[in-house]
């Protein structure tokens, strides 16, 4: 959902059929504001999409083991997100445009990925 600061305005972002069992979280606004990323349970287990927020189109961005909590990276283009595709939680990007992905960590476990904003030098 998204609504406005006085609680007015509120619209429901990605819809259910009724009957349909899943599970959307981990919200997180592209820095354009164009899209937003999140996870979603895909056939069983979380998955990354985005939704663009002008025609409503879902892009699943990962399907190898189970992804979540995505962060937009200050381009735009790169989100990270925390994945089990190698058997252990570990820190992965993705470039929404190509689809390539990339593992960033291979600790003993990684979570809640974050970036630091892009700052002004003046």
């Amino acid at each position: 959902y998204t609504m406005d600061a006085d609680g007015t305005n509120v619209d429901l972002l990605t819809p259910l059929e009724f009957g349909q069992n899943a599970y959307r979280a981990s919200p997180d606004w592209s820095p354009d504001g164009r899209l937003v990323a999140f996870q979603s349970q895909v056939a069983g287990t979380f998955q990354v999409l985005t939704i663009n927020l002008r025609d409503r189109s879902l892009k699943q961005l990962t399907s190898d083991g189970r992804n979540e909590d995505p962060s937009w990276a200050p381009d735009g283009r790169h989100l990270t997100f925390v994945s089990t595709r190698t058997g252990t939680r570990q820190l992965w990007v993705v470039d929404i445009e190509s689809g390539r992905t990339r593992q960033l960590t291979r600790g003993p476990a990684a979570r809640l990925p974050a970036w630091s904003p892009r700052l002004a030098t003046d």
